[in-house]
């Protein structure tokens, strides 16, 4: 939390431009009025300008703040949401719950649901990429149980540098795949394929893409794949 002195003819002016300034949500205010202008007496002594203190909150922070708000909202038990930043990445835990089967959701459905929602609410932030929200350590749980299949995939390609391709599996996993491997600097990820059938290639960082989808269509020559660079780690 960062604290900003702004000052202007009118604490409404102030107000405004700082919301436009920092892009700042209703919920995400916060603000001491400093000093308010004054008329005077008879236009003596008067002052025209007006300061306001505001506390401004990094991006973290701010999306811990929507959850919290949305989750009261929803009538979810909870005690508090955490927040941890690492690079362009927001990690938002949930602590606390008392009804964490609803929380969660059906196989991670809800968490899923409302991380939909919180990413869409700071989507078009440049200095973020992605927010992922847990409960309980529910998360981290089932995606040390769901990794546990591919870690000799992993080895694999980390021992004799060949890439691997994974079979067809939904955004969610892909997700789950692509975040592990940006924890190793000697590993990289790519997608091929479209919709259902997207899959991932785990390859050394030493190769280049282009030579990976070389070795990925001679490997694989029916059907042939589709080249998807650009798919956000989701």
């Amino acid at each position: 939390m960062t604290s900003i002195d702004k000052n202007g003819t009118s604490i409404e002016k102030i107000i405004s431009a700082f919301r436009r300034e920092h892009r700042i949500k209703d919920w995400e205010l916060k603000y001491d009025i400093i000093k308010k202008p004054s008329a005077g007496f008879l236009g003596l002594f008067a002052n025209k300008t007006a300061v306001v203190r505001f506390q401004l909150p990094d991006l973290g922070e701010r999306a811990a703040s929507f959850l919290d708000m949305l989750l009261k909202k929803m009538g979810v038990p909870f005690d508090g949401v955490s927040a941890k930043t690492q690079g362009k990445t927001i990690y938002l835990e949930v602590k606390g719950s008392k009804d964490s089967g609803f929380l969660i959701g059906k196989n991670g459905s809800m968490l899923e649901t409302l991380q939909y929602l919180v990413n869409r609410v700071y989507e078009n932030d440049k200095n973020l990429d992605r927010i992922y929200i847990d409960a309980e350590g529910y998360r981290e749980r089932r995606e040390a149980t769901f990794l546990r299949q591919f870690m000799p995939l992993i080895k694999k390609v980390k021992e004799q540098g060949k890439p691997q391709t994974l079979e067809p599996m939904n955004a969610a996993d892909r997700r789950v795949i692509h975040r592990h491997i940006e924890r190793d600097r000697g590993l990289r990820t790519l997608t091929i394929g479209e919709g259902e059938k997207k899959r991932i290639v785990i390859f050394s960082a030493k190769q280049s893409e282009s030579e990976v989808l070389s070795q990925t269509r001679q490997a694989r020559p029916r059907p042939r794949p589709h080249k998807k660079t650009g798919e956000p780690k989701n």
